[in-house]
């Protein structure tokens, strides 16, 4: 199973059979450690679609009450293996990367249970999951942004914007 990328570089796999057992151990792992605090715990991104090329690292969504209640988790977090990002991106999560920068394994996302961002994440995974012809057409795209632009990480995440939305929109849906 490849799991693993490197900071600052593109790098689609084809789908691992390994990734939802990551996942299951992942999951076993942050249960243990963060108890009830975590409402839900999910596996999304491109390594939860099988079928799907993906870079190689795991995407985790946890949905809690608030987002304040994941502050007190980073020296929990920490002794995983995760750093904390803060909400990196002004996207209203608390995010964490876990493994270090050269060799990046999980991405954690921590959003509030029912908010829009907790949404968006099942509804792309579940959409692709049981959209066959949807999912090709994500891999496709994505693998001609790699082509096009090739470790331009900007790119390549802008150039996904519009069939997420898409997606996200309600436009294509299981």
């Amino acid at each position: 199973m490849i799991l693993g990328l490197r900071r600052g570089t593109v790098q689609l796999v084809d789908y691992q059979p390994g990734w939802s057992e990551a996942f299951a151990i992942e999951k076993a792992q942050l249960a243990r450690v963060l108890g009830g605090s975590a409402l839900a715990i999910e596996h999304v991104g491109s390594t939860s679609v099988p079928g799907l090329a993906a870079k190689p690292i795991l995407d985790v969504a946890i949905a809690v009450h608030s987002v304040a209640d994941s502050l007190p988790w980073t020296d929990l977090l920490r002794g995983l293996g995760y750093t904390s990002f803060g909400d990196r991106e002004g996207w209203g999560e608390h995010f964490f990367a876990k493994g270090p920068d050269e060799n990046r394994t999980v991405y954690l996302h921590v959003v509030p249970a029912g908010s829009a961002r907790w949404s968006d994440y099942l509804a792309f995974r579940d959409t692709l999951r049981a959209r066959p012809e949807l999912r090709e057409e994500y891999q496709a795209l994505k693998r001609q942004l790699l082509a096009r632009h090739g470790d331009n990480r900007t790119a390549y995440t802008e150039g996904k914007s519009a069939l997420v939305r898409r997606v996200i929109d309600g436009k294509v849906r299981p």
